[in-house]
């Protein structure tokens, strides 16, 4: 009796571990949808000032990736359209295009992951074009708190040294990082922090980006 008293316990605590596992499960892929939209404040890090209020709504779902309108929260007003891939990489940012996406995520997501990926960054209207080499990893889960309210986020960091394509010029070559909170039932990042430095390692760019408002469809 004593014996299965002890294999009923063991059984417990095994529900109980795995339990606490699924809580944590890895992360898959978003699915956005039509009509889901994510609303940002953006910081200037640097000058310690708030800048606009943005909304990015879902306009399109296809085979090219996920379409969105950048609208400014407060009146609507139409101000960019981007497109990212399926997991949510940016492909196109206004006037920079990356091909393949910019490897932000890898998914499925789950601690202690890594990834390296390497991309071409092309701005047609400048004329100019980087190389990125993109490395990414998986900290770990944490609460963090925005506008739109406290959430249970996985912390993730990308790093990218770029170079422009010009030979024999350092101009246009540093490092850029991006931390950023992924929640999965926001089907987005609550928070990112981004810098940027050039080649003598000096920042020159310091902003974030925080949710204050989301829909899902």
């Amino acid at each position: 009796m004593a014996a299965r008293h002890t294999l009923a316990a063991l059984g417990l605590t095994l529900a109980a571990q795995l339990a606490l596992a699924d809580e944590h499960a890895p992360v898959a892929a978003p699915a956005p949808a039509v009509g889901d939209s994510w609303t940002y404040q953006y910081t200037d890090v640097w000058k310690g000032a708030k800048g606009n209020l943005n909304r990015v709504e879902v306009t399109g779902v296809d085979a090219a990736g996920v379409h969105v309108d950048i609208k400014r929260a407060a009146s609507g007003a139409l101000i960019g359209k981007q497109l990212f891939s399926a997991e949510m990489n940016p492909v196109d940012r206004g006037a920079m295009h990356f091909a393949p996406a910019f490897a932000r995520y890898a998914f499925p997501l789950t601690p202690g992951k890594e990834w390296t990926t390497d991309a071409t960054g092309d701005n047609p209207k400048s004329g100019k074009h980087w190389r990125y080499r993109i490395k990414g990893k998986v900290l770990n889960w944490e609460k963090v708190k925005v506008a739109a309210g406290e959430f249970e986020a996985l912390k993730l960091e990308v790093e990218a040294l770029y170079h422009g394509e010009e030979p024999n010029s350092p101009g246009g070559s540093g490092q850029l990082t991006e931390t950023l909170w992924f929640v999965p039932e926001v089907n987005n990042f609550v928070k990112l922090d981004y810098r940027d430095t050039d080649w003598n390692g000096r920042i020159f760019n310091r902003d974030s980006w925080e949710l204050t408002a989301f829909v899902r469809k």
